[in-house]
């Protein structure tokens, strides 16, 4: 998939004509306002480790983009964008982040891959006050007022998984990741919902990026015989494991959250078996993502992939476009105010945003890696309220 970082600012075109239809099926006026636009920067990693997230992350933010215009805009704003590569870099997302606000005046930034980038722009953004939507599922724990989350946090992602991996697979797990926040603070939650539900982590072991050999840790795995092998190793780190996994031939079950289908589509025999938890999986039988994933092909091919990231920023762009219309209002404490008023039927299910943390009410899907390069849902657990310690923004 070519890259296709743009940093100027951006319009996508098919407006909706106009008619004699005061609304659309959305509730967006039909017409838009010829002077009043909405100006989102899309930042994210368009090179580095995690290239290929952020290039499908921005396929469905741009989709988004384009049905909102072509449905009369955010409350008749039509909706212009500028794009923005962080390159999976701490500095380098700050920079962006501020030549997006600063620069270009956005009214909102929405994206981000890693923990590292929405640590990095909250430097920027929460000074500044100005929202911030990330967008990737992660360890939870920001309770910050012009934060808002749109990917799973740990309760709706692995306190769901640990009680069915417990009874279905077996009780002692053994836990690799890459060293950063969200594997290091994901590995607190997982050892946590394991003692509840009764069973035991092994051993946790985290590994820098570009990691080549995995040989020593299989080895000691091998050695302490666990049910599961739980990996949070990111980006092509996760295709690093598949292969060696494979390759040692290592009997423990694979499981993760990080599992998706982008993998799937990338390594279709060696994720075979594989079990994962995302708030969207492609495999979901509901006329929305039907529907979803029939513009997706028609715009970007049958051969690229969604996963939960690129879904869930997808219901962001809506959920925001909403927020505005409903505020009538760019203005960043107006559209605060109007987003948990909101909700969407996106791919993945009934979505909202909480105005208790800021976190969306994202769905909870269980599914198993099959012979074709999917996921088999195992278990949807539905909506669920994110839980964010400590955190009361009403």
């Amino acid at each position: 998939m070519a890259s296709r970082n743009i940093s100027r600012r951006t319009t996508l075109k098919g407006m909706a004509a106009t008619g004699a239809a005061a609304t659309t099926s959305f509730g967006f006026p039909a017409i838009l306002k010829a002077s009043d636009t909405v100006h989102i920067g899309f930042l994210t990693a368009l090179s580095g480790l995690e290239t290929i997230l952020g290039e499908i992350q921005q396929n469905c933010f741009e989709l988004a983009v384009e049905e909102i215009n072509n449905n009369g805009g955010a409350g008749g704003r039509e909706v212009v964008f500028t794009v923005e590569d962080d390159q999976t870099q701490t500095q380098a997302t700050i920079d962006k982040a501020r030549q997006l606000i600063f620069r270009d005046d956005v009214d909102v930034i929405i994206g981000l891959i890693a923990s590292l980038e929405h640590e990095a722009a909250r430097t920027v953004t929460s000074p500044a006050q100005k929202l911030l939507i990330y967008t990737t599922y992660y360890e939870g724990e920001v309770c910050d007022p012009y934060y808002v989350a749109t990917g799973q946090v740990p309760n709706q992602q692995i306190d769901p998984m640990v009680p069915w991996l417990v009874e279905n697979v077996g009780k002692r797990c053994y836990i690799v990741g890459s060293d950063y926040v969200w594997p290091r603070t994901s590995a607190k939650y997982i050892q946590e919902a394991f003692e509840r539900a009764g069973g035991e982590i092994i051993d946790t072991e985290f590994f820098p990026f570009g990691i080549q050999d995995l040989g020593p840790v299989f080895e000691r795995i091998n050695e302490t015989q666990p049910d599961m092998v739980w990996s949070m190793l990111a980006g092509a780190d996760g295709g690093t494991m598949l292969n060696q996994y494979n390759s040692f031939e290592m009997e423990p079950q694979l499981v993760g959250q990080g599992f998706d289908d982008v993998y799937a589509k990338s390594y279709p025999e060696l994720i075979k078996g594989v079990i994962a938890n995302q708030s969207y999986f492609m495999s979901l039988d509901t006329p929305a993502n039907k529907e979803f994933l029939k513009k997706y092909r028609q715009k970007y091919g049958d051969d690229i992939p969604v996963n939960g990231i690129g879904e869930s920023t997808y219901a962001a762009t809506w959920l925001y476009a909403k927020a505005v219309a409903k505020a009538d209002s760019t203005e960043t404490d107006k559209v605060l105010a109007a987003l948990p008023e909101v909700e969407f039927e996106a791919p993945q299910g009934h979505v909202n945003i909480s105005a208790k943390n800021n976190h969306m009410r994202c769905n909870s899907i269980l599914a198993r890696a099959g012979d074709n390069g999917s996921f088999d849902i195992i278990e949807d657990f539905g909506q669920i309220d994110p839980e964010i310690p400590g955190c009361d923004l009403t």
